[in-house]
């Protein structure tokens, strides 16, 4: 156990209708199909802000702001997906909101892809002070996957 003390907090971001499409699945899951996804985010920090807080859940706008933009009415699909240029076409008329994830359009790619781009800001935005340790994407009420900041944790002060 560490010495070190870790406080932790959450905020949950809720119905965000999108589409997908898992092009390697055998399945259903290789139609375009969709739901309405939700998230968690689990922040940590060494230290709590001025006010007390791991993190002040009014300063999210601009994550939340991101992800409306990535999964709000979009249309997620692997950056290998051999539909791409008709999925390109699509968005140039206006058909569909195209989001393309190197990580993949499911559930286990969108957790990882939000850690990485929500620590990357959030690290910038508190100078170093706290940081992701994980999220939680889900794809219902049924369904999520979780991705750990391999990389959570102090890293010094910028």
């Amino acid at each position: 156990m560490s010495d070190i003390e870790e406080f932790t907090s959450t905020k949950s971001f809720f119905n965000f209708p999108c589409a997908h499409r898992q092009y390697r699945h055998d399945g259903n899951c290789h139609l375009i199909h969709g739901y309405s996804r939700s998230f968690r985010i689990v922040f940590g920090a060494q230290t709590m802000d001025k006010a007390g807080f791991v993190v002040d859940y009014g300063d999210l706008d601009e994550l939340k702001h991101w992800l409306e933009a990535n999964y709000d009415h979009t249309l997620v699909i692997d950056q290998n997906d051999p539909w791409m240029d008709t999925f390109k076409k699509m968005h140039e008329a206006g058909v569909c909101k195209l989001v393309v994830q190197e990580e993949g359009p499911g559930m286990e790619g969108t957790a990882m892809r939000i850690c990485t781009h929500a620590d990357e800001w959030l690290r910038k935005k508190t100078r170093g002070r706290a940081w992701v340790i994980s999220v939680e994407a889900c794809e219902n009420e049924k369904n999520s996957s979780i991705y750990v900041n391999p990389d959570a944790g102090f890293k010094g002060w910028t």
